[in-house]
């Protein structure tokens, strides 16, 4: 029996998630919210932390961890660049190499079409002299070999 797969519903989805918020101890659920430093009054004044958001302890430390973050991304680019060029190096090389071998193969199916051509030929008058050499043998006086003229 081959089953499909079926996508939840919205409505089976918000009643899954419902039933796994209800069943979470309520201790969890409270350590999930976040905390709130001061429970709203309504007042229209500012808070505290908004008049003084951070310390110069608190400010030092986000800029050495801002700096430490910008030093850490720098050195990630640098080595994004270095490993770029090493990767266009290698497959430059390789482009290289697979030209070369292209080249050889070409090459030398080249030679062994030639190599053919030739031992076909070779073959042809290698079978002719020796016809003409059985033939001159057999007494058939034409088709011995003539004496090389010398030059005067």
């Amino acid at each position: 029996m081959m089953m499909t797969f079926r996508p939840f519903s919205r409505a089976s989805l918000a009643i899954a998630l419902t039933a796994s918020a209800l069943a979470m101890p309520v201790s969890a659920q409270q350590a999930s919210a976040p905390a709130a430093a001061e429970p709203d009054n309504g007042s229209m004044e500012p808070s505290a932390v908004t008049r003084n958001p951070s310390t110069p302890e608190e400010q030092a430390e986000r800029e050495a961890a801002n700096a430490a973050q910008v030093q850490a991304s720098n050195a990630q680019l640098a080595q994004n660049a270095a490993n770029l060029a090493n990767y266009e190096a290698r497959r430059s090389s390789y482009e290289n190499q697979m030209k070369l071998y292209e080249n050889t193969v070409d090459s030398r199916a080249r030679a062994e079409s030639e190599y053919a051509e030739v031992k076909k030929l070779y073959d042809a008058i290698y079978a002719q002299w020796e016809a003409d050499v059985a033939a001159c043998n057999a007494g058939d006086r034409k088709r011995c070999a003539q004496a090389p003229v010398m030059p005067k």
